[in-house]
């Protein structure tokens, strides 16, 4: 009987670790657990493990100096390594873990079923001992020092600026407000006398109107992020229990459990658009500009919806070439799709669904056509705006933040490209999305 796969755990939270280990026992491998990168090191070189999953920010030794470390040692070079963890400083984060020799940097939160087949896939390339994609390493100790300070200055340089950003903006605007608040009642009481003056002092009021809804979007963002902890092991345990790992469950309980993990993703799909939203409105969003396979990207989109378009009883039909490279931040891209596909997917009882990739003038165009309810002229123009929500009489309310098409419309313009959309009501709509190629 061949041996089972060692794999050492190294994560400073309780919660993710029972989380990890429920989701590898399920596959049979022998787990072990360290609560943080010391104790993963001291571990690693009593009971050499197979492969290691770590967190990058834990206390005594983090991830990226415990990936170091095991590189280093000539016993344990060889074993691979992912990290399973909340980003802090944008994609720095996975560039210096790649650059150190880890094979792979996944993001939480990861539904179960998606990380599990992620890891499938790295123990795959283990027991094949497949080779790392070709990645530029780090060598020499100041080079990682650099890297490993930059990602750490830039987390707490962060938080330290915003706090007191929005410490001393948030005062100054309550000062300037209460100001502004006594001049408009001064005003209204002389209305007739100080006509222009009053005008004036409007048009000031609604400026710093303005500056508190920015603010406003960076409060959001701020408390949005810390959110993001205790929703990971609500998603991940409901995901669990669904999945049996925990044992049967009656049927109506699988039902409640179910309303609970949609819920909880629904309210992560909130989070991240109001986000994304706070950052396009504060003018922070950092597009990383690189060639990838479109083709192969709306490949992964249909595959993502498989399941809720089969349930609905949909077709998925996909158009386009075998290979479409392309310039642009292909996560921003996706994202704009995904949010096509979606609503395609959500407003769409019957029929099918048509997914289309070409170039076109000199320009990539993506095309997601639906047979679904359609909407209304007089509604078209409301479908860009933040929060809005199109409520079509003698059907039920869909679930959605009205956020999406804002979204999208705001990713567009930051890349160079465009969305037209046409619909018939009661037939469907066609949103097309155009961005340059290179």
């Amino acid at each position: 009987m061949a041996e089972k796969l060692k794999i050492l755990i190294a994560e400073d939270r309780s919660e993710d670790r029972r989380l990890l280990r429920k989701m590898l026992e399920s596959m049979s491998y022998n787990v072990q657990e360290a609560v943080d990168g010391q104790e993963g090191l001291d571990m690693a070189r009593l009971h050499k493990p197979d492969l290691i999953i770590s967190d990058a920010l834990m206390p005594r030794m983090d991830g990226f100096r415990f990936l170091r470390n095991i590189k280093k040692d000539k016993d344990l070079k060889d074993i691979f390594f992912i990290f399973y963890s909340a980003v802090y400083a944008g994609n720095k984060d996975e560039k210096l873990a790649l650059s150190l020799g880890a094979r792979a940097f996944i993001e939480k939160p990861t539904e179960p079923a998606v990380f599990i087949e992620k890891l499938k896939s790295i123990i795959q390339n283990l027991k094949l001992k497949k080779e790392a994609e070709p990645v530029e390493l780090i060598d020499r100790e100041e080079e990682y020092l650099k890297s490993y300070s930059d990602i750490v200055a830039t987390k707490l340089e962060e938080k330290v600026v915003e706090l007191e950003n929005i410490n001393e903006s948030l005062q100054q605007q309550i000062i300037k407000r209460k100001q502004a608040e006594e001049a408009l009642q001064k005003a209204h009481d002389e209305l007739e006398r100080r006509v222009a003056e009053r005008t004036s002092e409007l048009t000031q009021a609604n400026i710093k109107l303005q500056e508190l809804d920015r603010l406003k979007y960076m409060f959001i963002a701020n408390m949005s992020h810390e959110l993001r902890t205790p929703l990971n092991s609500i998603i991940g345990f409901t995901g669990i229990i669904l999945m049996g790992m925990a044992g049967e469950i009656a049927e109506e309980q699988r039902k409640q459990l179910t309303m609970v993990k949609n819920s909880a993703n629904h309210l992560l799909a909130l989070i991240n658009d109001v986000i994304d939203v706070s950052k396009i409105e504060a003018g922070k969003v950092e597009l990383a500009i690189g060639e990838f396979d479109l083709s192969a990207l709306v490949r992964e989109v249909e595959e993502s919806f498989k399941t809720n378009a089969a349930e609905k009883g949909l077709k998925l039909l996909l158009k386009m070439p075998e290979k479409l490279v392309i310039k642009s931040d292909e996560r921003r891209t996706k994202q704009v799709i995904m949010n096509f596909v979606s609503n395609a997917v959500k407003f769409t009882d019957k029929g099918e669904i048509e997914i289309k990739a070409a170039k076109k003038d000199g320009r990539a165009e993506i095309l997601v056509r639906d047979t679904g309810i359609g909407i209304r002229k007089k509604d078209l123009k409301k479908l860009f705006k933040a929060f809005s929500r199109i409520q079509v009489e003698g059907t039920p309310m869909r679930e959605g933040t009205g956020l999406g098409l804002y979204l999208s419309k705001r990713i567009a313009d930051l890349l160079g490209g465009n969305i037209q959309t046409k619909s018939e009501f009661g037939k469907g709509s066609v949103f097309t999305f155009r961005l340059p190629l290179l």
